[in-house]
């Protein structure tokens, strides 16, 4: 008798492998792109002339600098975790502090962790990054397998370019993909309304447009209820918490500010496709009448962006045929991504870094779609496949599919994870 396959007997392990390796290439990318001498800080990309570089440099001496115009949005990190409510000085030295402070989540995190002490921030936001990758490399496996697909699929993360960009610049998109998937996979899981709540919150404290997100399980949650005629209200308020709390954070933060610190710049967001549009027209400008550089980008972003609108809108059509979780999720994401300006999708950093999170779960919807394609077609032919497991409509697992008598290790792995909760989708009160 054969021993049983490790992914048998320990189902979370390719979840954890897939983990380690995003990890490893976020550090590997960390060191490649501050060459020839890297250190943990240089990541905030805090430049010597910032208004903020004196105060950093009072506090914490071992702090590497950049310079030029290598600054970016670690230096806001930075002075939210110093002054978590924008009652010291560090909020008065960054410009759009009002828009800054409306996410602060991550950077009171960060200030947590290092136990208020500033000298430690730059080491914790390093740790707390890398941890970010890798918790939300071992979800989005973990929420693969819990649809019926390979752990496996974890890696779209480390091959990631923006989640990777994100990583080696201390930014908090791998944090939101972790909360993301989390949330998902507790609502799956069918957990305590509280936590549910807790992680509503947390998430709309940590990006103002991840509010869609419970909006889009609300959406779910209220397909449910008018199918069921029932009122599912515990986990209607649960959901309601996150929105309540940025709601209530957003008045009282801004009320700390000056008129010139609550402007924002324009060319963020915008009218659906008009932003895009204005984009190509931007680029092929840049592409005849710049210098080389500009050239470059102009040149190159109109086909990424072409790529991105695909991706998005296949999954988009996709996400409102099934109308699950992840489907109503991916859906109003792309409605986000369609308001989107130039400022935020046409030079390469912001293109490959905001449309992260909502581009991988756009894959991992696409992923987990054509698998349950693969799988009513082979049960269509009389052949069922032996790696997957069935999927009713409403979403519970019955098993694994499988016509022939030799064990496959990964699809026992998928029917005895843990993360495979059977329940009776028809219920969200569960």
């Amino acid at each position: 008798m054969t021993a049983p396959h490790l992914s048998f007997r320990y189902p979370a392990l390719p979840s954890l492998i897939t983990a380690g390796i995003a990890v490893v290439a976020a550090v590997v990318a960390q060191i490649a792109s501050h060459r020839p001498a890297f250190h943990h800080s240089l990541l905030l990309n805090v430049t010597d002339g910032e208004p903020l570089a004196q105060l950093i440099r009072a506090e914490d001496p071992a702090f590497r600098f950049t310079s030029g115009a290598d600054h970016y949005d670690g230096v806001y990190l930075w002075a939210m975790a110093r002054d978590p409510f924008a009652s010291g000085e560090a909020h008065e030295l960054i410009d759009l502090a009002a828009y800054r402070y409306g996410h602060p989540f991550y950077s009171w995190m960060a200030s947590l962790l290092a136990f208020g002490q500033p000298h430690l921030l730059s080491t914790t936001f390093w740790i707390l990054g890398l941890i970010s990758i890798g918790a939300s490399t071992y979800l989005v496996s973990r929420l693969a397998v819990s649809h019926g697909c390979s752990p496996w699929w974890g890696l779209l993360v480390a091959a990631s370019p923006g989640l990777l960009f994100s990583a080696t610049t201390n930014l908090t998109e791998p944090f939101q993909l972790a909360l993301v998937t989390g949330l998902l996979l507790a609502w799956r899981a069918r957990i305590h309304p509280v936590w549910i709540a807790v992680l509503s919150v947390v998430i709309c404290l940590s990006k103002e447009q991840l509010v869609l997100i419970p909006g889009a399980l609300g959406l779910h949650l209220l397909i449910h209820m008018v199918r069921d005629r029932r009122l599912y209200w515990r986990r209607a308020l649960a959901l309601a918490a996150g929105p309540i709390a940025l709601a209530v954070w957003l008045p009282f933060i801004r009320s700390r500010f000056t008129t010139d610190q609550l402007t924002y710049d324009d060319g963020n967001i915008g009218m659906p496709v008009v932003g895009w549009l204005r984009i190509f027209d931007l680029a092929g400008a840049m592409r005849v009448s710049g210098d080389m550089n500009s050239s470059q980008i102009g040149s190159t972003a109109v086909s990424a962006l072409i790529a991105l609108a695909v991706l998005m809108l296949s999954a988009a059509v996709i996400g409102l045929l099934r109308r699950d979780e992840l489907g109503l999720i991916v859906a109003v994401q792309a409605v986000l991504i369609s308001c989107l300006d130039w400022r935020t999708l046409f030079f390469p950093h912001e293109m490959y870094r905001i449309p992260a999170v909502p581009a991988l779960l756009a894959a991992l919807l696409v992923v987990i779609h054509l698998t349950h394609h693969r799988i009513a077609s082979a049960r269509t032919d009389g052949q069922q496949p032996t790696d997957t497991k069935t999927e009713s409509p409403g979403g519970t697992r019955n098993g694994v599919i499988s016509s022939d008598t030799t064990p496959n290790p990964e699809a026992e792995q998928i029917v005895t994870s843990t993360d495979s909760v059977r329940v009776n989708r028809s219920d969200p009160s569960h």
